[in-house]
């Protein structure tokens, strides 16, 4: 019996905020009930995760793992446009409370001005590219499938007004690097209606999306 690999952030995950996703309705659980008669499932999903650690991960751990088959969800942490930097943030954490405060507020009334002065993303579109091809070569045997990131709702984008370019970069980053595994009819061009509130986690739309999507091929072998 063939195995299946399958490592996402938290996109991959049920959860009760902002509204609940049960396991039932959660596109990884879904597909390892659906599949168990042809396929053993190994799932993996880590919040916040980029592929900076995804590749971390692999190399310390999951390239133990001997899949025929590797899923992956993972992009929109790495592509995402921030107002501050990791160690920024960090270093606001540790300040006293009403300093932290104080600066948060300024952040967030000049966001989108920082967003688009300060180009910040947690990994940068050259080390995006390097990260991918590091996974593919640690699963060399493998065939890859990548869940595209979901085109932003028009909320979200309102929210960061650099979103939209980003996510367009990089699904063109993955869909260049597995061009044989990029689900590209993944997502419906329009997404206004598969987020929860928050407009990045899916709703049970959005899971039927990934999971009929990437059911289809695992369905063909």
């Amino acid at each position: 019996m063939k195995k299946v690999l399958v490592l996402t952030d938290s996109l991959g995950l049920p959860r009760v905020k902002p509204a609940r996703i049960d396991d039932e309705q959660c596109w990884t659980y879904r597909l390892s009930d659906q599949h168990a008669a042809s396929y053993r499932f190994r799932v993996v999903s880590v919040p916040g995760m980029d592929t900076n650690q995804l590749v971390s991960l692999v190399d310390d751990y999951y390239q133990a793992i001997d899949a025929d088959v590797v899923i992956v969800q993972v992009g929109i942490v790495d592509c995402y446009p921030r107002a501050i930097k990791k160690t920024e943030l960090s270093l606001l954490l540790r300040m006293p409370g009403v300093v932290s405060r104080l600066i948060h507020r300024w952040v967030k009334r000049n966001y989108a001005t920082l967003i688009a002065s300060r180009g910040i993303r947690y990994v940068q579109p050259e080390q995006f590219k390097a990260n991918l091809q590091r996974l593919s070569n640690q699963f060399p045997r493998a065939k890859v499938l990548v869940v595209p990131i979901a085109p932003p709702s028009a909320a979200y984008i309102t929210k960061n007004p650099r979103i939209e370019a980003a996510v367009a970069q990089y699904n063109t980053i993955l869909a260049s690097s597995f061009p044989n595994g990029f689900l590209v009819g993944c997502y419906p061009a329009l997404a206004e209606d598969i987020f929860l509130s928050d407009n990045h986690h899916l709703n049970a739309m959005g899971n039927e999306q990934v999971f009929q999507a990437v059911s289809a091929v695992l369905a063909h072998g």
